[in-house]
């Protein structure tokens, strides 16, 4: 008896196991992503809520607080700046400088002081004592400030003596503090100026003149 050649004959397959029906699974889904986005759209609600009160209610409150800062600050700042230039400047600065020399040249500029003056008889000089011709002798302190850039005289022949009536009265002696007849800028020099007068004479003023500190033209300068 012969044996076959080949492959043996497969087993028998079992039966397929049936099919589940996913319907209700699906179902489940749609109802869970339903759920969620109500969710999603309740908290939403409320997130647009709070922002447009934050943004509504309490933005504008704190936003005028900024323009109150900016309506100060224009009436303060003006009012100090225009107050400090229109009251100081106009009315000082030009009230002092007409008052210094204006018949000086350019670059003179100077200041003078006058003593009240002493009266006697006979006067001492650092070489000989005179004694008066007209009735007494007179003489006055000066200090002069050479405050410009250019040198201003300072010799007998710079001064005079007027008198009560307007008189002029030459003078006849005069003490130094400077070894020249000029003052140098930014110096100060001292005189002692003498002239020798009627006994009844009262000095009102005494003048100077000089080619660069008055432009050659005389000023009067009162005696205490």
């Amino acid at each position: 008896m012969s044996t076959p050649y080949g492959m043996p004959p497969a087993d028998p397959q079992p039966p397929a196991a049936p099919q589940k029906s996913r319907t209700g699974l699906y179902i489940g889904i749609a109802c869970g992503c339903l759920l969620l986005i109500a969710v999603v759209a309740a908290v939403g609600g409320v997130g647009l809520w709070m922002f447009s009160r934050d943004g509504g209610e309490d933005g504008p409150t704190a936003a005028p607080s900024t323009s109150e800062s900016s309506t100060e600050d224009p009436t303060d700042e003006p009012t100090d700046e225009v107050t400090e230039e229109e009251s100081d400047d106009p009315l000082e600065t030009p009230s002092e400088d007409p008052s210094e020399e204006p018949t000086s040249e350019a670059g003179a500029s100077f200041t003078i002081k006058v003593s009240s003056p002493e009266e006697g008889t006979t006067l001492e000089t650092s070489t000989e004592t005179l004694t008066t011709e007209n009735g007494k002798f007179i003489g006055v302190a000066v200090t002069i400030t050479n405050d410009g850039g250019k040198e201003i005289g300072l010799d007998l022949d710079n001064f005079t003596f007027v008198d009560a009536d307007g008189e002029e009265h030459a003078l006849i002696y005069g003490s130094f503090s400077t070894a020249g007849p000029q003052i140098a800028p930014d110096e100060e020099a001292d005189a002692l100026l003498y002239a020798d007068v009627p006994e009844d004479m009262e000095l009102e003023s005494i003048t100077y003149t000089d080619a660069v500190g008055t432009s050659g033209k005389k000023i009067e300068i009162p005696v205490d």
